[in-house]
């Protein structure tokens, strides 16, 4: 009786080291799968890209300014969105601040119409030249707006307060006059346009802004990188 309880006892042992492994091994899997390949994502306003990227809490660092100014944003969570101040100098703030511009993977929110109270905005400056000199009176600033994807083959459908300058979905038909998105896709790629855009803060101060990449040095999309000065 010794003996087989033994023997039981080991048997259960090893199915809960067999289902740790698998556990683990699925969690990899899925890591190894967690690129833009499996979303056809950028045609989507918003949502879970594919349902396969994760829902996750922001890291204190989500939001990294260097020199005058770049930043680079931690959006990769499917679900939260990143605030950033640009009048302090492009800090992570709460939503419930005078935050300027918003982030979640390629999407993009100013503080106005149906994504803030503020008096913010966006606008192509129609320019391709970050150096050149703007004054902000380039363009009419355009509010947030929610706009919907219809979905259809692997696109999920969703509807997203966007600003329509920036962030508009691509298979938006037709796509209204002076809408559009920072960034083409092909090929499972996002590549940031070179396009300037004057972004009209909560305040109404106004700052030029050259969105720049979608990846990390590693390689993680949903990592965001623009160039930007006060105006």
């Amino acid at each position: 009786m010794a003996i087989k309880s033994k023997l039981q006892t080991l048997k259960h042992f090893s199915f809960a080291i067999l289902l740790i492994i698998l556990f683990f091994n699925n969690c990899s899997l899925k890591k190894e799968g967690d690129g833009d390949s499996s979303v056809a994502l950028l045609l989507l306003a918003g949502g879970v890209e594919g349902g396969s990227i994760p829902c996750t809490a922001l890291p204190a660092n989500a939001v990294n300014t260097t020199g005058t100014y770049t930043t680079t944003v931690n959006a990769t969570s499917s679900c939260v969105w990143v605030y950033v101040s640009l009048k302090s100098n492009g800090v992570k703030v709460e939503s419930t601040s005078q935050w300027d511009i918003a982030l979640k993977r390629y999407n993009i929110q100013t503080n106005s119409g149906t994504s803030g109270s503020g008096s913010g905005g966006a606008c192509k400056s129609g320019s391709t030249n970050f150096a050149s000199a703007f004054t902000g009176a380039e363009c009419t600033p355009v509010v947030d707006v929610r706009l919907s994807s219809a979905g259809g083959g692997p696109v999920t459908s969703s509807s997203e307060s966007i600003n329509p300058v920036m962030a508009a979905p691509l298979d938006l038909t037709p796509m209204p006059a002076g809408y559009g998105a920072w960034y083409t896709y092909s090929n499972t790629i996002l590549t940031a346009k070179t396009d300037v855009y004057i972004i009209t803060g909560s305040d109404g101060s106004k700052y030029a802004i050259q969105m720049l990449d979608y990846y990390s040095a590693a390689g993680t999309s949903g990592t965001p990188k623009f160039q930007w000065k006060k105006l």
